[in-house]
């Protein structure tokens, strides 16, 4: 076997990115059986198949290795926010995003779900989102405000826009696993939800701005 130290970097950098990822998937898959709190970081190396030596070369602790998941998804949403034609109205943009990321991950949504409620209930875990990956919060304002042509210095409207989005998502995933919806697709629940969005960008105002 050929020592980590001698691979040559691209390789190094693969596995390590490759263990990362198993890692924070197999945090992923035991907090949606377990729950959060009984998922310890013991289990999370066994079920990558490595030591706890190594999950701590890579996270500090369970909240780590599940931020790392969420910030990646956070930002797989931003790249396809960012893709969308300048031509469409942004309301437009925000939701077809989401319907290629729900597309994307459609056989996953229930475990997405359960990231989405790990994110939202555990204080820790948001906290160490926000202070370890402020990007996934930043990235989504500027792109947002890129389109409504404001200012997110000084307009608290591309904040807003950029959390209500996430909102609505979270919205459709849990409306799409209740057996209250049964009968409706996720687009058709994606498109109807969203259809609120723009009462809220259509007419944005810059507290700045003078005629």
């Amino acid at each position: 076997m050929t020592p980590d130290c001698l691979k040559p970097r691209g390789l190094r950098e693969a596995k390590k990115a490759q263990t990362r990822s198993a890692l924070s998937a197999a945090a992923l898959d035991l907090v949606s059986t377990r729950g959060y709190e009984a998922t310890t970081v013991e289990a999370i190396a066994q079920a990558a198949g490595v030591s706890v030596r190594t999950f701590h070369n890579y996270f500090p602790g369970k909240a780590a290795a599940l931020a790392n998941l969420a910030a990646n998804l956070v930002e797989e949403y931003h790249a396809e926010l960012r893709a969308q034609p300048d031509e469409v109205s942004c309301a437009d943009a925000l939701r077809d995003a989401w319907r290629a990321m729900l597309d994307r991950y459609r056989s996953d949504v229930a475990v997405l779900s359960v990231l989405i409620d790990a994110v939202e209930s555990n204080p820790d875990l948001r906290r160490h989102l926000q202070d370890n990956h402020p990007e996934v919060l930043v990235t989504g304002v500027e792109e947002v405000a890129r389109r409504l042509g404001l200012d997110p210095a000084v307009s608290a409207v591309p904040h807003v826009v950029a959390e209500i989005t996430f909102t609505l998502a979270v919205t459709v995933i849990r409306m799409h696993a209740s057996p209250d919806f049964a009968g409706r697709t996720q687009d058709d629940l994606l498109d109807e939800v969203f259809s609120a969005l723009p009462l809220l960008v259509a007419v944005p105002t810059d507290p700045h701005h003078t005629d």
